[in-house]
């Protein structure tokens, strides 16, 4: 399969995962379970000083799931990017194909210990479609 192919596929399960991030973003602080819920409150309720701003539990789990979407959502246009690029600017596209390559696996070991299979399965599979891409692009020979 064409090196471009593969980076938007790879494009598109990352665009997947960053929906079903999306999903789990809005919805992680409604609990199934009495257990939950105390879990979820107390989080919400005790509030505490951080580097002169007043935050909760509950704050810096909902920021950092909003700033990995937006890191998920760069990462599907940096991929489509790279895919686009690999007619016109190999170079370019190779580098960046071999960044996010290292990105995606780093990513998917983290989703592995931290996470739940199809978080850390999708990134797995973006990640061996990058790699395949990578070795699949050609560089420009220099005289």
């Amino acid at each position: 399969m064409k090196p471009k192919i593969l980076l938007f596929i790879a494009s598109g399960i990352i665009f997947l995962h960053a929906i079903g991030h999306f999903l789990g973003v809005t919805n992680v602080m409604k609990g199934e379970t009495n257990e939950q819920n105390m879990v979820i409150q107390a989080m919400t309720d005790h509030r505490f000083p951080v580097m002169g701003r007043v935050h909760s539990f509950a704050d810096f789990l909902d920021g950092f799931g909003w700033i990995g979407e937006i890191f998920l959502l760069l990462t599907v246009y940096l991929l489509w990017l790279a895919g686009s690029a690999i007619n016109s600017q190999p170079e370019i596209a190779r580098k960046l194909s071999g960044a996010l390559f290292i990105s995606l696996l780093a990513q998917s070991i983290l989703e592995f210990i931290y996470f739940f299979p199809i978080a850390y399965i999708m990134t797995m599979i973006a990640t061996v479609l990058t790699g395949l891409s990578l070795l699949g692009t050609k560089t420009l020979q220099k005289p």
